[in-house]
């Protein structure tokens, strides 16, 4: 039997080495995570409001979670284990998912942080298939990343990311500009991220794309700005024209190819983003809006709630008051002062610089080269946007159309209705997309 001898000092050694090594291995959402659940599972319901910031929004977000638990407790009984914790990362902000083990099965609990380690929104699922965003296998890995921050004033910072293919080359860039809501760089939905997706897809062809966090994301619940001032422009335009200055900034890209691809929302604002955007080489819209939102809106309500099988008059309730609310956004005698309520608690100024922008009108000032792509299967921007666009711009050689029936708003491939809840099913990006870009980029 040999017999290992080690020093005092050499044994301390490797103990504060262990020790060490076994901190940083502890994810710190993964340790909140636990210590929430922990308490949920002692019966210590009220110390989760330390999980919680102190504003408004952050006691709504722990009374909405409590809810939830308790009638979960009620319903399946209580936590005999906790199980796995898996994080994901939402942009500047940061996702877990446990595997919760109860008399009547196994559920999972997702927690939702801000930056400053605060749960902003708490949900239990039952889906087990696929807890978070798995990226497609790279045909290459030939690219790099890198973090950026676009600053549009002194008092924004959005965190992006930044993907290189790699070589001596100067490349292309594509900027992704956001829909509407709050999203993140990735454009994160369920279990999918749509912007890394195309991101992946297209730096693997030799273009680099900037993607970067909304500012509606980023100060969530915190604005630097006041809402009364809140229009597409503080909202989307004024950020992607500086990601857009940023580019031009960066040594690795041929300035002289810099195109901007906006989404839903972010393609209703791209005419005004690109007349702000000097030697920009091109539009992407995908999925563009020919209209306002306020008139798309209703529409959109309508077909979710044709789906409905169940709570459909809890359903109709709630499509109705919206419906109210756009009725009073579209009052004629609407005016910055007015107090009354409007769609998603928007201000007036919002909702004012919606129903009286004519983006179709911007659209057809333009000189630069344009293609709009649109899928079959969106119910959100639909077929009769896209016809608007071709009737508008019929007769310009600047502009192109292509048409992907089997495609929805995500650009996800489908088949039949799309519906609200095939966001939440794993899923990519179609290549069929990232491919007509490429070859946009590429001039062909």
């Amino acid at each position: 039997m040999i017999k290992l001898r080690y020093s005092s000092r050499i044994f301390f050694l490797l103990l504060i080495n262990y020790c060490a090594i076994a901190q940083e291995e502890v994810n710190p959402y993964k340790k909140l995570t636990k210590s929430f659940i922990g308490a949920v599972k002692r019966n210590e319901p009220y110390k989760n409001y330390r999980f919680f910031d102190s504003t408004f929004f952050g006691k709504m977000a722990a009374a909405s979670a409590e809810k939830k638990i308790n009638d979960f407790i009620r319903k399946y009984g209580n936590i005999v284990a906790i199980e796995k914790t898996e994080v994901d990362t939402q942009g500047c902000k940061m996702a877990t998912c446990t595997s919760i083990k109860v008399s009547k099965g196994k559920f999972l609990w997702y927690h939702y942080y801000d930056q400053a380690e605060h749960i902003q929104r708490f949900e239990i699922d039952t889906f087990d298939l696929q807890w978070f965003y798995k990226p497609e296998p790279r045909e290459n890995s030939n690219f790099s990343r890198r973090e950026v921050t676009i600053e549009p004033n002194a008092f924004i910072r959005l965190p992006g990311s930044l993907f290189l293919p790699n070589g001596n080359k100067k490349s292309p860039i594509v900027i992704l500009v956001h829909g509407s809501g709050p999203n993140d760089r990735n454009c994160s939905g369920g279990r999918n991220k749509v912007y890394l997706d195309m991101a992946l897809q297209l730096v693997q062809k030799g273009i680099s794309v900037l993607i970067y966090d909304k500012r509606t994301y980023v100060y969530q619940f915190n604005n630097p700005f006041p809402m009364d001032s809140m229009d597409y422009y503080s909202e989307t335009i004024d950020d992607a024209v500086e990601a857009f200055n940023t580019a031009k900034k960066i040594k690795e890209i041929d300035t002289n190819k810099i195109f901007i691809a906006g989404h839903s929302q972010g393609g209703l604002c791209a005419p005004l983003i690109a007349k702000k955007c000097k030697g920009l080489k091109g539009l992407i819209l995908l999925a563009a809006p020919g209209r306002s939102l306020l008139e798309i809106l209703p529409e959109q309500l309508d077909y979710v709630n044709s789906l409905q099988t169940k709570n459909k008059e809890e359903s109709e309730k709630v499509t109705n008051a919206i419906k109210w609310q756009v009725k009073n956004a579209l009052k004629p005698d609407l005016n910055l002062k007015s107090k009354t309520m409007l769609p998603f608690g928007g201000k007036p100024k919002y909702w004012l610089m919606d129903r009286n922008y004519k983006v179709l009108e911007e659209a057809k000032t333009l000189t630069l080269p344009i293609i709009l792509l649109q899928g079959g299967r969106d119910y959100n921007v639909t077929k009769k946007d896209y016809d608007l666009w071709v009737n508008a711009m019929a007769g310009k050689n600047n502009f192109r159309t292509f048409w992907f029936e089997n495609l929805d708003h995500s650009f996800f491939e489908g088949r039949g209705k799309g519906k609200p809840e095939d966001v939440d099913l794993p899923n990519h990006a179609s290549k069929s997309i990232t491919n007509k870009i490429a070859e946009f980029v590429n001039g062909k």
